[in-house]
């Protein structure tokens, strides 16, 4: 018989509260890097402002721009878009199949692994039913059911309240995570500076006819802090400063003026330093800079748009080998029918049959030679060795149509098809320095020796 009781670790998921990253990835978030001082002012100024949306909101920009490069191809799959977002907000996210074949993409969960052994609680709610339900999964199968009935005001479901209903096996639970652990955590503290950005952008709009004043050629007697309180004077005081709330700050002293003004930071400085924050989002996330500032200048086209976004195609490419064993997995207990082919890789004569997740063709990296191979390529080196050591990972069966093997083609003669990494293009000569430094290249250094 089943034990009806939680049990420590089932307790201690359900009371787990981890961050999840969604008020984030809706736009409702807190205002969370700022002083009393400023909480005040802004409460006054702008009563309304955690109510807001923001509308400027890179978190869901930037995960957006991944989930949408890891969404599996087969309609079968399609479901685990639902949790490819906690995926990359937490680093981590359970699929279920149940006993029936039925698979179950879970958004709202807590989990707890060693990386073998892996248990989640999964969160439910049926309107149909009107009950709140907690689903504990456990690896070898397990899975316990827990219930409650839905608050009469539809808020959501507290920890505490639920009761036992049935116990379940053969359940598989499948553990998708990311070696880098997910962005959420990064991702929330730039949005919070950029929300707080743009809050000061605000607030010094409104400030700036407000001005700070002050005294100059006063003679101040110094402040003497060891004197004892009773045997001060007010000349021993020294200058003071005069908080008047939301209307700045004012220094006085008992000198004679004259008095001056000190010059508020611009708007333009502000939107400076919210550009700069802006910038910060690609060293954190890989996404070309151009992609979250489209009015800067013109995006580069091209060889350099293939080059600036080879970092962000090698951070998709591995996020989709942590997942690919998963995903393999999840196909094998659907029944998933396998499309495409590759070498065996135990006898290259034969092919072997695989499922396509993701579509070859979304790969920039299978496509780009940057500009240091077509340099090379102008001045005569094979493609095979601009390939191998240049660019590494390009498959030369992509340029099959590019008339590479076709001496009857010369991409010289207008009119015909021209093909920049061709080896009988007429390109550029070498100047002797060029030649020099290409020799004493390591892949050079090593075709030698």
């Amino acid at each position: 018989m089943a034990d009806e009781s939680m049990t420590k670790m089932e307790a201690y998921l359900a009371t787990k509260g981890s961050k999840t990253y969604n008020p984030y990835y809706n736009g409702k978030m807190s205002y969370t890097l700022h002083g009393r001082d400023w909480n005040q002012y802004v409460s006054e100024a702008f009563p309304d402002i955690k109510d807001q949306t923001t509308s400027e909101n890179i978190f869901k920009g930037a995960i957006d721009l991944y989930a949408e490069n890891l969404v599996p191809q087969p309609d079968e799959l399609r479901g685990f878009s639902n949790s490819i977002v906690p995926l990359l907000s937490r680093g981590e996210c359970p699929v279920v199949v149940d006993s029936e074949g039925t698979p179950h993409f879970p958004e709202h969960y807590e989990m707890v692994s060693d990386g073998r052994y892996t248990i989640a609680c999964i969160f439910t709610r049926s309107l149909e039913q009107m009950e709140d339900y907690m689903t504990f999964v456990y690896s070898d199968g397990r899975s316990r059911l827990f219930s409650k009935p839905v608050p009469e005001d539809l808020t959501p479901a507290t920890q505490d309240g639920f009761s036992f209903v049935e116990e379940k096996a053969g359940n598989t639970l499948l553990r998708f995570a990311l070696d880098d652990k997910g962005f959420g955590a990064s991702l929330a503290s730039l949005q919070d500076r950029v929300n707080h950005s743009i809050i000061d952008q605000t607030v010094v709009a409104e400030m700036y006819a407000r001005p700070f004043w002050y005294l100059l050629n006063v003679s101040i007697p110094p402040k003497n802090p060891y004197l004892p309180a009773g045997m001060r004077t007010g000349e021993e005081e020294g200058i003071q400063e005069h908080k008047t709330g939301a209307s700045g700050r004012i220094f006085t002293s008992s000198g004679e003026g004259p008095f001056g003004q000190l010059t508020p930071p611009t708007i333009t400085d502000m939107i400076a330093m919210h550009d700069s924050i802006l910038d910060k989002v690609s060293q954190s996330t890989g996404i070309p800079q151009f992609y979250f500032k489209p009015g800067a200048g013109t995006p580069p086209t091209g060889v350099a748009l293939k080059v600036l976004s080879k970092r962000f195609n090698n951070k998709i490419s591995r996020m989709r080998d942590d997942i690919e064993p998963q995903l393999e997995e999840l196909a094998t207990l659907l029944n998933i029918e396998k499309t495409g082919t590759r070498q065996d890789p135990k006898d290259p004569k034969k092919e072997e049959k695989v499922w396509e997740f993701w579509a070859e063709g979304d790969d920039l990296l299978q496509e780009s030679l940057d500009q240091h191979g077509i340099n090379l390529s102008q001045m005569g080196y094979p493609l095979e060795y601009i390939a191998s050591v240049v660019t590494p990972g390009v498959k030369l069966d992509d340029y099959s149509d590019d008339t590479m093997d076709d001496p009857g083609v010369n991409p010289a003669v207008p009119g015909q098809a021209t093909d920049m990494t061709a080896p009988g293009q007429r390109g550029l000569p070498a100047t002797p320095g060029q030649v020099q430094a290409y020799a004493q290249n390591p892949g050079q250094r090593a075709a030698r020796s």
